[in-house]
């Protein structure tokens, strides 16, 4: 059916999303920017339009061009030096009602929920329309948005959701929003179980969707440089090129993997981690490959001190450079409001002098004793590609030698820290060593990414001494939602 009438879709959408107003006051909000549904959804390209606008949400400072990526989780986990009486500060004290640090959280969980609620309008309309598509692309459409709404809830959960060592499935959790609603009991928090259903639904039918994904038709390089010469496979719609950027078939099985290792459910998650570890192109390579010394840093194509021959699925961030000037990288002769101790840097990486990940330069810069991170900037000869991961390989390796049977998870133990260039010969031979040596790898891996945090909570770990010490506070793992939500529930 065609949309003949005229329909505002309201920007403020949800009350929870908004947190500037009580339930009943949001009900009632004019909304602050009024679009007509029917000038967006009438044509393909304003679909895709609508889709581009949710990554884009996605990769602005709010969420992952910095709160959810390398600031907030990266100060709870320790990651960062603190000075006094600033919002960094409070942050990794885990001093949640403090004003500044409960507006972070504000901003996180509203602008979430505000991804998500267009990512619903999205889909009500593909649902409806009768625009005709091109080269499959509803299909995508519908698939990278189920996809999304699985991936954003999952966040939500890992964030703001229960530890998952003593949750239980009748425990309240968060908000699943699946629809565009004002009705207010379709607004609250559901237990802990629904949420687990309602992400494995919309996986499914991410799946479904994405059956025909073009990704899986080319390797990753074709579809990183549209127009090059001696590509082997060329998109049939240039909207399809970058699929890394785009949630694909592949992110179905990561996140699968992620969500089963979540909720503890080792067999499954690796499973699907290794058919992500698998996948072949046509020509029999692998998909995604682990970044090593020969394909990251030392080749002409490909150099990124992101690396991106692991990003199944990733963001682009055009203004991360103008974003991370003066919080990451100093804008003037202050330091940065995130920075470290060379000498942190030291314990982290055990001072290796083969690892990849901290040669001198590459990924630090050393002032006296003070080390900036360089992960997003540029470093050396090495340029930034503004690209934030949300899941890599490395990821899917460690899943693997977490969950599978020791014997097995020391080949890919092996193969993981070969290409890091690593000592392949230490040997996971107990749960202890195996349990010690993984915590190790996350907390060098995913400095940046903000994955550290959730890897103590997933383990109930509430004590480091690395990088520095860190004591988690009672119910320190559990930020809190905004009071606008819990008023609002």
């Amino acid at each position: 059916m065609k949309v003949t009438r005229t329909r505002y879709f309201d920007w403020l959408l949800v009350a929870m999303l908004a947190l500037a107003c009580s339930c009943s006051d949001w009900l009632d909000v004019n909304p602050r920017t009024e679009m007509k549904e029917e000038d967006m959804y009438q044509s393909e390209k304003g679909f895709k339009n609508v889709m581009n606008g949710i990554y884009i949400q996605l990769a602005a400072k709010e969420l992952y061009g910095k709160n959810t990526s390398y600031y907030f989780p990266d100060l709870l986990a320790g990651y960062w030096y603190k000075t006094s009486n600033t919002t960094e500060t409070y942050i990794a004290s885990f001093n949640y009602s403090e004003s500044n640090v409960e507006s972070v959280i504000q901003t996180i969980w509203s602008k979430y929920y505000t991804v998500v609620a267009h990512i619903n309008d999205l889909l009500e309309n593909l649902e409806k329309t009768d625009v005709q598509f091109s080269y499959g692309n509803k299909e995508l459409l519908l698939g990278e948005a189920y996809g999304l709404r699985a991936f954003i809830h999952l966040e939500l959960l890992r964030l703001f959701g229960p530890v998952p060592a003593g949750a239980t499935d009748d425990m309240v959790a968060i908000p699943y929003v699946t629809e565009i609603t004002r009705e207010p009991s379709k607004l609250v928090s559901v237990s802990y179980g629904k949420v687990k259903e309602n992400i494995l639904k919309d996986l499914e039918q991410a799946e479904k969707y994405l059956q025909e994904d073009p990704f899986a038709l080319g390797n990753m390089f074709d579809f990183n440089n549209p127009g090059s010469n001696g590509i082997k496979y060329t998109p049939d719609d240039d909207w399809h090129y970058y699929r890394q950027t785009h949630f694909n078939r592949y992110a179905v099985d990561a996140l699968r993997a992620r969500f089963y290792h979540w909720i503890g459910d080792g067999g499954q998650a690796a499973i699907y981690a290794k058919k992500v570890v698998e996948v072949e192109n046509t020509d029999g390579t692998n998909k995604f490959k682990l970044a090593t010394e020969a394909n990251s840093y030392t080749i002409s194509t490909g150099k990124n001190l992101v690396m991106q021959c692991e990003h199944i699925f990733a963001l682009n961030c055009s203004s991360l450079q103008k974003i991370i000037n003066g919080v990451m990288m100093s804008s003037s002769t202050a330091k940065p409001k995130l920075y470290l101790t060379n000498s942190w840097v030291a314990n982290v990486y055990e001072k290796s002098e083969t690892d990849i990940r901290c040669r001198s330069g590459r990924y630090f810069e050393v002032d006296g004793t003070n080390a900036y991170y360089l992960k997003y900037y540029k470093s050396g000869v090495i340029e930034p590609i503004n690209m934030v991961p949300l899941v890599r390989l490395a990821e899917m390796y460690l899943i693997l030698v977490e969950d599978l049977p020791l014997d097995e998870a020391k080949g890919y133990f092996e193969t993981y820290r070969q290409a890091r260039g690593m000592d392949v010969s230490i040997n996971i031979n107990s749960e202890t060593t195996r349990k010690s040596q993984v915590e190790k790898e996350y907390r060098k891996e995913f400095w940046g990414e903000g994955q550290m945090f959730y890897y103590y909570k997933l383990h109930n770990i509430t004590s480091w001494s690395i990088p520095q010490s860190v004591t988690i506070p009672m119910n320190g793992f559990v930020v809190p939602k905004p009071q606008g939500q819990t008023a609002f529930e």
